[in-house]
């Protein structure tokens, strides 16, 4: 009878303790649902479900939530306005809550903390990306494009039509699927022209610029699309040639006035300077946007070390036409494994010709130099507008800035670069005001006006250089590149001999070093370094947190200086020289500058690699010498920032920024096509004799 009383007893206990979770749990949903009224700023991370590794949760728009409990009216939209979801009912059950658009458009979301995790999803179907609602104090304000040139340009006074896609002969009787949208009327109109190996039929830039008065002839490289060529051959093998024939067949299109323009994002900006190296004679000038520099430089090499994460861009293209999503690759978890040339494989992409080229070219042999824009800068001989930011990865805007400028009588250039990382202002982590978002195609049209329609807009007279300041958040003109007034500033680095992660006693200064000759530390590369990216992005320059990794990663020597007491401002070109022995046949060598906020915070600002095996040229392989110290030049990338007040520079020093570049295995083998690795012990010296230091281009203030 005690038993039955007791076991009742607990049987009331565990239903009044359900009653009170229940109601506690009924009331915390009541308490969420209305604590949604108000402002959000909204995230966003590719892929409908986590995945392994380093995901980026980008702040690409903002929310806003009326007060009511239930039925609740708000929406999302990006941070150019633009509607993301309009919001008609909110409904919560637990921390599980229902944001309703209609019938057809939905997001399941839930609380995890003080932050709304949710997915949207469109006739039951997932997309391919997760949304963050963080809260934020005041509303968000919709950002504008800011006119970098604020010249007259042509107006979109023309109707247009499209004609049938047709296929462009080369010369070698090759077939080129193509692509065109005309202004309606007599002509004569310039032509503007994207190369490409996504898409031929490009609807909204084709109707932009014919609205404009241009004619626009889009594209596709040879295996791709309808055009000629086997997929397997697909490697931009022939795209000088076939640069320089589709400028002069453009030119010949009824309506055209002979002068072609060229335009394109990325590796269609390659294709730009491709055709441009070529020296077609109705070629009249270029104004490629983000164009992905020489093949060893950035993609899928640089400095030429291998990097893995060009692997889902490698299966988009396993096809004729673009696969339709990577989103839900594991690439996070993939990469993780050797060897890395059947990388494709393991993620399901198949036997993929393009990376198993890539791969049998590991050294900057005759054929990346074929393929260098770089190798016949020469050649080119039109005026050349370059467009960018300073966190994209792309490079190609410096790189072929650069190199044209070293040839004597060079065309007319321009740069432009902003903020933006590949993918444009929203990937770049910060808030830099009302003049961080420029458009490319503002600035291309008025080239064109000037260069391809003989108008007088003044584009030829303005100073060469438009740069966005980090930090001041404005836009400056400078006459020359780089900037004459810089003066390459050494910051050097010394400790006391425990340089390991941010709480040891790596100091950097512009005194040189002091203190202990050497710091050590030990690189495994089954556990490498990390470098943060989201490997589906294909996003390699963002100003990422590096503050957990700094205070943890004991393979990793850190360098501080004392907090600024006026502000630095850094513009320009940057580097690195490095003294180290390693007990290893071959090993890497990375240099990262980190901006420190008062608050501790380290956001990364560029990074710069070597390979050992590559010291005396990308064209050779050397191996170590156990033990023996060696120098390193490193390029360090570019940036134009102002270090404020209170903040402090850190260099951190590591033999890996993996996945960002592949892991090297120590061995003097194969990195790409081998499994086994061996662990080696790393000195960096940094004496009178050796001074490891990094040179910034300060500018005077």
């Amino acid at each position: 009878m005690t038993h039955l009383t007791w076991r009742a007893r607990r049987a009331r206990w565990l239903v009044l303790v359900l009653v009170l979770a229940l109601a506690a749990s009924s009331v915390a949903a009541r308490r969420r649902a209305s604590t949604l009224a108000g402002e959000w700023d909204v995230y966003v991370a590719l892929s409908a479900r986590p995945h392994f590794g380093f995901e980026g949760w980008r702040r690409m728009g903002f929310a806003h939530f009326a007060g009511s409990d239930s039925g609740s009216v708000g929406w999302l939209r990006r941070r150019t306005g633009e509607p993301m979801l309009n919001v008609a009912n909110v409904s919560a059950t637990g921390d599980s809550v229902l944001l309703t658009q209609d019938a057809r458009v939905i997001m399941r979301a839930a609380w995890h903390g003080d932050t709304l995790v949710g997915v949207q999803y469109t006739n039951g179907t997932p997309m391919d990306r997760r949304y963050r609602l963080v809260r934020r104090a005041t509303p968000g304000v919709v950002e504008q494009t800011y006119q970098v040139w604020t010249m007259a340009a042509s107006d979109s006074q023309y109707a247009t039509v499209v004609d049938t896609t047709t296929l462009m002969p080369t010369r070698d009787g090759s077939k080129l699927e193509t692509y065109i949208v005309r202004p309606v009327g007599p002509g004569p109109f310039g032509v503007v022209m994207q190369r490409s190996p996504y898409r031929a039929t490009n609807p909204g830039p084709g109707r932009w610029w014919a609205s404009h008065g241009y004619i626009f002839v889009g594209q596709l490289v040879r295996g791709r699309g309808k055009s000629s060529g086997a997929v397997e051959e697909f490697d931009y093998s022939t795209d000088i040639q076939d640069g320089y024939d589709a400028v002069e067949w453009a030119a010949r299109l009824p309506g055209a006035n002979g002068k072609v323009g060229m335009i394109g994002h990325s590796d269609e900006g390659r294709l730009v300077w491709y055709a441009a190296v070529s020296a077609p004679p109705h070629l009249a000038a270029i104004a490629p946007s983000a164009a992905t520099s020489d093949p060893w430089r950035i993609v899928p090499y640089a400095a030429m070390a291998f990097g893995p994460i060009n692997v889902d861009w490698a299966c988009l293209m396993r096809g004729r036409d673009m696969a339709t999503n990577t989103a839900e690759l594991d690439i996070g978890e993939a990469i993780t494994h050797l060897p890395l040339s059947n990388l494709p494989q393991r993620l399901g992409c198949g036997q993929v010709a393009i990376w198993d080229r890539w791969i049998s070219h590991p050294t900057l042999d005759a054929y990346w130099r074929a393929r260098a824009a770089s190798t016949f800068i020469d050649k080119v001989n039109v005026p050349a507008l370059s467009l960018a930011g300073w966190h994209d990865d792309s490079r190609g805007p410096l790189d072929y800035t650069d190199a044209l400028l070293k040839v004597k009588n060079h065309p007319a250039w321009h740069l432009v670069m902003g903020v933006h990382a590949h993918k444009g202002v929203d990937y770049v982590a910060g808030d830099y005001g009302p003049q961080a978002r420029y458009e490319y195609r503002d600035l291309q049209l008025r080239w064109f006006d000037h260069y391809l329609l003989g108008r007088n807009n003044g584009v030829d007279k303005l100073p060469p250089v438009d740069i966005f300041v980090q930090g001041d958040n404005t836009w400056r003109t400078e006459n020359e590149w780089p900037l004459k007034r810089a003066r390459a500033t050494r910051w050097y680095v010394s400790s006391g001999g425990n340089a390991q992660t941010s709480s040891g006693n790596g100091v950097l200064d512009t005194l040189p070093p002091r203190g202990a000759v050497a710091d050590t530390f030990t690189y495994n590369p089954g556990d490498p370094t990390p470098f943060l990216i989201d490997s589906r992005e294909l996003e390699e320059s963002l100003n990422e947190d590096y503050t957990a990794l700094n205070a943890t990663r004991r393979d990793a020597l850190v360098f501080t200086t004392k907090p600024l007491t006026r502000p630095i401002e850094v513009t320009g070109e940057m580097s690195a020289t490095l003294w180290a022995s390693s007990d290893a046949k071959d090993t890497d060598w990375a240099v990262m500058l980190l901006d420190v906020f008062p608050d501790g915070h380290a956001e990364r600002v560029q990074d710069g690699f070597a390979r050992a095996r590559f010291r005396r040229g990308m064209d050779k392989e050397v191996l170590l010498v156990k033990g023996q110290i060696e120098k390193y030049d490193i390029d360090l990338w570019f940036t134009s920032k102002v270090f404020a007040p209170g903040h402090r520079l850190r260099v951190s020093i590591s033999s890996a920024l993996f996945p960002k570049y592949d892991r090297n295995l120590n061995t003097g083998g194969n990195n790409e096509r081998d499994s086994t690795f061996v662990v080696a012990h790393q000195r960096l010296v940094h004496d009178a004799a050796h001074p490891t230091h990094v040179v910034l281009p300060v500018v005077p203030r």
